[in-house]
């Protein structure tokens, strides 16, 4: 086994020990939040640091996966873990959905890319807030049971995240050092050079968008839960894509490969 793998999985388990430590609550908020983040930024960087296609989008990404889990468990009882797998695919879907039309364009790059995927947020937004699925005051999940698998509440939610961010990071580097990221990386610094070379860069965006936000809805599906109250407002906003994109593009300035 990698080296990488090993060093992520034993840091993940060492870490998974820390409800047992008997430390007060705020720490398992702190380290659920941190997780959190690393998911997102994960995310992030799969699609707008690989292929250099930088995204205002996973507000929207995340947002839907949110929404999904809250209207799941909220409105129609689901239990949540079984709304986790959806709050990753409906995502995925709207990924998928926007780079089979952003994708084919050539011209929709750079700044055009950006303004897009930004647009989507807001008219995602709009549309949860004027139909039934949010309808104005939101939805409550305070009477959604969490999932026993810590000693209490605020740990199972942090075992949650932890799980998500160990994910995150196999993922993100499985995609690295593949074929797949051969070309992203490919597509990144020269998208034409790269089609004439034969990379399948249509196919190649499509997977990594769709990563890219199912690993953000995932995310959001834990979020929901956390939070235990969902509102347009706090969900579809500009700190969400912005944190994300200053915490990857800082955290890889040493490699490039976060940046455009």
């Amino acid at each position: 086994m990698n080296k990488t793998v090993v060093a992520i999985l034993a840091t993940g388990g060492v870490l998974a020990s820390v409800p047992w430590l008997g430390l007060p609550a705020f720490v398992e908020s702190l380290l659920y939040l941190m997780c959190h983040w690393i998911i997102l930024a994960l995310s992030w960087n799969i699609l707008s640091g690989y292929t250099g296609y930088f995204s205002f989008g996973h507000g929207a990404f995340f947002g839907a996966g949110m929404y999904t889990t809250a209207v799941l468990t909220g409105k129609l009882n689901w239990p949540f873990i079984a709304t986790l797998p959806l709050a990753a695919a409906v995502p995925a879907l709207l990924g998928l959905a926007i780079g089979f039309v952003v994708f084919r364009v050539h011209s929709v790059r750079g700044e055009m890319f950006a303004l897009l995927t930004l647009a989507v947020t807001f008219v995602l937004a709009t549309v949860i807030l004027n139909t039934p699925i949010d309808g104005g005051p939101g939805l409550y999940l305070n009477a959604v049971e969490v999932p026993a698998l810590g000693p209490t509440q605020s740990s199972a939610l942090y075992l949650m995240a932890l799980i998500g961010a160990v994910l995150a990071m196999l993922i993100s580097w499985r995609v690295q050092y593949s074929k797949l990221g051969t070309g992203l990386f490919a597509i990144h610094d020269d998208e034409d050079v790269a089609e004439v070379m034969g990379v399948p860069t249509f196919r190649y965006k499509m997977v990594a968008i769709a990563i890219s936000s199912a690993m953000a809805g995932l995310a959001g599906g834990i979020h929901a839960l956390f939070v235990s109250y969902v509102t347009v407002g706090e969900t579809f906003n500009l700190a969400l894509p912005l944190t994300v994109v200053l915490m990857s593009v800082l955290g890889e300035l040493g490699t490039g490969r976060a940046l455009p």
